[in-house]
């Protein structure tokens, strides 16, 4: 007998809670039908890449130590950014295996206790390093010289991607995140928080046609560069989770969409693009300001890499 799996269900006390909570941290997507106060919450991943998940509401309390559970491997951020991150999201640390040499993982808790694991990225392990408190980690340039079209493309925007997340990373002082070392308002909050904007214009607004927040409601006619100056106040760490919650929701919307596929039409006198170019342009804008990132964060504190 051979079976597939359906989805993985999960006991517990809150099933929106946990639901929204693993929704955004694997990029997953809550089903239409779910409604606040429903004993049950269900997300899962258009692409069909990432198993979907089942929460239903139980009486009984957790009890013992997971006798299964989920290892994660960061796709943007290295290990120890993900699990700050995750922290960030409600997350707890229960056992911590990182060594000296870089290697091993974190254990830690979802909201309600269920633990799962962090282990390094993939580039961290190919490459046998880490993120450390000196700088960014050396990343491997991704082996997709001979992929197909679209794995090519996801690929190197992926690759800029984590780049641009280890700019903003382990600054010796997270203030100078904040403060501009040009003659315009550019810093590299500003330019990570840019970014964020561009990820959710080019994939939610122009191919499926909703404006989220915080860019719904910026004042951008009063301020049109409002993501830079309003990132003065920012902290590295808000910053990089704001980019990472983009970055997620443009992959869930690229696994629904063919490259052929056309923007939404809202007849405000822009041209129809396809997924193919938007994929192109975000790969030409993050990879130029990726290079402005490069050069801001050896003016910040000398890191380089």
């Amino acid at each position: 007998m051979v079976a597939a799996i359906s989805h993985i269900t999960f006991d517990c006390a809150n099933p929106e809670v946990l639901g929204l909570f693993w929704a955004e941290v694997l990029g997953l997507v809550s089903h239409v039908d779910n409604e606040s106060g429903d004993p049950e919450w269900y997300v899962y991943d258009p692409s069909g890449r990432v198993p979907s998940m089942l929460f239903i509401a139980v009486p009984e309390a957790k009890r013992g130590k997971n006798r299964i559970h989920l290892d994660l491997q960061p796709l943007i951020n290295g290990r120890d950014l993900e699990v700050r991150t995750l922290k960030g999201k409600g997350a707890s640390v229960t056992a911590d295996h990182r060594r000296p040499d870089g290697t091993g993982w974190v254990t830690m808790g979802d909201p309600e206790g269920n633990e799962f694991c962090v282990e390094r990225s993939a580039s961290e392990k190919q490459h046998g390093t880490h993120q450390t408190s000196t700088g960014p980690v050396e990343r491997l340039w991704p082996n997709v010289h001979t992929a197909n079209e679209r794995t090519m493309l996801v690929g190197l925007l992926d690759y800029y991607r984590e780049g641009v997340v280890a700019k903003l990373s382990n600054l010796d002082d997270p203030r100078r995140a904040q403060v501009s070392a040009t003659r315009s308002n550019t810093s590299l909050n500003g330019l990570v928080k840019h970014l964020a904007n561009v990820e959710d214009y080019w994939f939610s607004e122009r191919l499926t046609g909703v404006v989220l927040e915080p860019w719904a409601s910026a004042p951008f006619a009063q301020d049109a560069d409002w993501e830079f100056s309003s990132a003065v106040s920012d902290s590295p760490e808000e910053v990089i989770a704001l980019y990472h919650a983009a970055v997620t929701r443009s992959r869930a919307i690229e696994a629904t969409l063919e490259l052929d596929a056309l923007s939404v039409s809202i007849n405000d006198g822009r041209p129809s693009v396809t997924l193919r170019y938007v994929l192109v342009h975000m790969l030409e804008e993050t990879a130029r300001h990726l290079g402005h990132l490069d050069i801001l964060r050896e003016l910040a504190d000398g890191a380089k890499g």
